[in-house]
């Protein structure tokens, strides 16, 4: 996937967490901790990828 489809992923995904956390009412319920996380992993890639561009 590219850095700019990545990036649009980044959004959604932090826009969904937003939503769940209002609808859960809470930051440490199993299904927002487990978004959060995605997100994390999503963070580390983008990060990853830009770190390879930097090099080359």
């Amino acid at each position: 996937m590219e850095e700019v489809e990545l990036k649009r992923r980044l959004e959604r995904m932090q826009i969904q967490l937003y939503l769940l956390v209002e609808q859960r009412g809470s930051f440490v319920d199993p299904q927002v901790v487990e978004l959060s996380q995605q997100i994390d992993r999503l963070v580390l890639t983008i990060q990853r990828i830009k770190m390879n561009q930097s090099v080359e």
